[in-house]
């Protein structure tokens, strides 16, 4: 029999679902680990201004919204939501019956935590799970991948079209520096975003005509932008200026954007003009996020953002994290990550199995005189299978266990946002991805009894 409504819903909740599991096994550990909150405030007291007004909210709950987003992989917006409506979220998040934060508060607020916050957490875990003999770090598995900047692909005459209509925005601003404007400019907008277009569909000929007036227009408006500053940098000295921190702030924009775009000039005429080929890291992919890399893997697949290498061990825990700069190679990394375990453990891990790029003569010499007993790489590249462990079956075992971190880094991609950050800049880049590795290695821990 099926009604139409219910006249009166009872008021009692129950939580019976894997997701209230696991976020109580979470809310445990936090709970157990009081001195995180500590670290979390430090952060957030570097960006308070003044300590009235008022109450904001808590450590702990920022740090907890924190982790929420990471585990829903969501953005602010729908975080707001759920912590609005889910009395769950809203218990998990410790907030008081008349907090309703906005996303933009709590974009605001988690921005502030930084990746060291982050990596201290992790290692705080690590230890724990240590003591516990739930993580010993004796066996571990290394491998890389990419996490892509928030950006589209790059193309010259976008950059050069975005150059243009940044410098027209700082002009802009900088006319109401001054209670009256000390210089007029044109605005090329139109014109740009015209040539650009063309730029796409046009041919040889033809591109390299509308490549012309772009880098026409954009070194032209880059000349008014230089004598803008020379104009308001004399008005402060007259103390024409209204505010000197607006003042300070258009400097910095200005003195931060030029550079970019004379090396997006430089690109385009190299590579349009000369035919050359610019390499990698003499590239500017993109005016908001300049810190990106460009990642080619095996000359198939081109990915815009940075590289990581994760190590993993039979926990399934992910025990360390290092975001490079640039495309290293992964046979010049397995080295320090092996180091940089023996900093976490105090000693290598016994056993280590890692992908073929890892694979080289002489990384096996180096793991060997470290103390690490066997070291497989699925890929032999000339190594034979006795010099890398004591038998076959061994191999073969940590040959198969590799296969355990491809599961792990697909589910961070997946479920815990590492496959693209939509952070603006390298550091909270950084801080985007040690959050994704805490939030995981958290869920891994829930299933475990929390420390006493």
């Amino acid at each position: 029999m099926r009604k139409k409504r219910n006249p009166q819903c009872s008021m009692e909740l129950h939580y019976a679902h894997e997701i209230c599991s696991q976020l109580s096994g979470i809310s445990q550990w936090l709970d157990a680990h009081p001195q995180f909150n500590d670290w979390i405030y430090e952060d957030l007291s570097s960006g308070d201004k003044q300590n009235t007004g008022r109450n904001g909210l808590s450590a702990e709950s920022v740090l907890r919204a924190a982790l929420l987003k990471q585990y829903l992989n969501c953005d602010y917006d729908y975080l707001s939501f759920v912590l609005m409506d889910s009395m769950l979220f809203r218990d998990f998040c410790r907030l008081e019956p008349n907090q309703r934060p906005s996303r933009s508060s709590l974009h605001g607020l988690i921005s502030l935590l930084t990746a060291s916050t982050w990596e201290r957490i992790n290692n705080c875990q690590l230890m724990t799970a240590k003591d516990q003999g739930i993580e010993k770090g004796r066996t571990v598995a290394i491998d890389s991948t990419v996490t892509e900047s928030d950006i589209k692909p790059p193309c010259d005459s976008d950059l050069l079209a975005s150059s243009v209509k940044e410098i027209c925005r700082l002009l802009e601003r900088g006319q109401t520096l001054t209670a009256t404007p000390l210089y007029e400019y044109t605005h090329h907008n139109r014109a740009v975003k015209d040539a650009a277009r063309k730029c796409i569909y046009a041919g040889k000929e033809e591109r390299h005509q509308h490549y012309k007036k772009l880098l026409q227009l954009t070194r032209k408006s880059r000349k008014v932008l230089i004598e803008a500053t020379v104009t308001l940098a004399n008005a402060r000295q007259q103390g024409q200026c209204l505010l000197a921190d607006d003042a300070d702030k258009w400097q910095a924009d200005v003195d931060h954007l030029l550079p970019l775009v004379d090396a997006i000039v430089s690109q385009t005429e190299r590579r349009v003009f000369k035919g050359e080929k610019v390499p990698a890291q003499e590239k500017v992919v993109s005016l908001y996020e300049p810190h990106t890399d460009i990642i080619v893997k095996d000359r198939r697949q081109v990915q815009y953002g940075h590289k990581l290498n994760l190590v993993q061990g039979k926990s399934r825990l992910i025990l360390d994290l290092v975001i490079e700069e640039g495309n290293p190679a992964d046979s010049d990394q397995f080295i320090p990550m092996m180091e940089r375990q023996k900093e976490i453990y105090g000693r290598v891990p016994r056993q280590t199995s890692g992908d073929g790029g890892y694979a080289c003569r002489a990384n096996l010499e180096k793991a060997k005189a470290m103390g690490i007993s066997d070291v497989a790489f699925n890929k032999k590249r000339g190594l034979e299978v006795e010099e890398m462990t004591k038998s076959q079956y061994v191999y073969k075992t940590l040959f198969r266990f590799r296969a355990g971190i491809e599961a792990g880094i697909s589910w961070l991609k997946r479920c815990f946002g590492l496959s693209r950050c939509h952070c603006k800049g390298s550091e909270r880049f950084d801080s985007h991805c040690w959050l994704s590795v805490v939030c995981y290695n958290l869920v891994i821990l829930a299933r475990h009894p929390a420390p006493s």
